[in-house]
């Protein structure tokens, strides 16, 4: 592969500007990037939030939406970084341009993010509760009884995130938990286990993939709450490039999709299910 697209642009074309290329025979295209703009990285920014972005010091890997875009982009010739921030970083170097790419978002974070038009994933908030408890969810009011643990700046949507604001200063029924990492998440699953917690509240496959990293299984289930939701690399509207990133997003997903790529790199991650739903 190519060291430096750009370079190759300075050789063949004068000027050293490029309005579109094509690379291999899959077709993957970028349009209307000049060579600076093909020369900067796409710099992916995240907290850790296996298995969508991971900690590969912790995790051994990247994460799934990591490997996406790293496959989508490097096959274009363009530069990938991925930078393991906490979550505030994270949302100032989205709203300053100084990350590029964002995995596992939900929302346009009020116009600082563009979406690709295809989702690069999907998945719903849940809780962790002991085994036993038999926890059924219709609202966030069913939570009433239970002292339900919180991730610190975390957005968790709509009528729910509704009940974490007006309850927030209540400690009877909410904790915050905060930290970089994964230690909010480790700190809220040992109060569960040590009964210091009813619940703790965060996306499916991350409780999931928390509670088998840490060898729970045994004593913790994760209950889904049926609030299903689309997941995406976004991409900070700060960059210029990000409607020319988002189009090669969606496309390059789509041929993952069709080639049974994108199943397969699930399944890496022990995402079974979704693998089978987008093969």
């Amino acid at each position: 592969m190519l060291k430096s697209l750009a370079d190759l642009r300075c050789i063949l074309i004068p000027q050293c500007f490029a309005l579109a290329f094509v690379i291999g025979a899959d077709g993957v295209r970028a349009h209307e990037l000049n060579a600076t703009e093909l020369a900067r990285p796409v710099v992916i920014a995240s907290d850790p939030w296996c298995p969508y972005a991971c900690d590969p010091d912790a995790d051994g890997r990247e994460g799934y939406m990591v490997d996406i875009a790293r496959e989508i982009f490097e096959a274009s010739g363009l530069r990938v970084e991925y930078r393991v921030v906490n979550f505030a970083v994270m949302r100032r170097m989205a709203s300053d341009g100084s990350a590029t790419a964002l995995p596992g978002v939900a929302s346009d974070m009020d116009g600082a993010i563009r979406l690709p038009e295809l989702a690069q994933g999907n998945s719903a908030n849940a809780v962790a509760v002991t085994r036993g408890r038999g926890f059924i969810f219709n609202d966030p009011e069913d939570f009433v009884p239970f002292r339900l643990g919180v991730i610190k700046d975390y957005d968790y949507g709509g009528a729910l995130q509704a009940y974490v604001n007006r309850n927030q200063d209540n400690p009877d029924r909410i904790t915050v938990l905060s930290g970089f990492g994964y230690s909010h998440l480790v700190q809220g699953l040992r109060m569960l286990t040590a009964g210091r917690m009813d619940m703790l509240l965060d996306d499916y496959n991350v409780l999931r993939w928390q509670v088998r990293r840490l060898g729970l299984d045994h004593k913790v289930e994760t209950v889904p709450l049926r609030d299903d939701a689309d997941l995406f690399v976004g991409f900070s509207a700060s960059d210029p490039r990000a409607p020319v990133l988002a189009r090669m997003m969606a496309d390059g997903t789509r041929r993952l999709r069709e080639s049974g790529r994108l199943a397969a790199i699930m399944r890496q991650y022990g995402l079974e299910e979704q693998a089978d739903v987008v093969n």
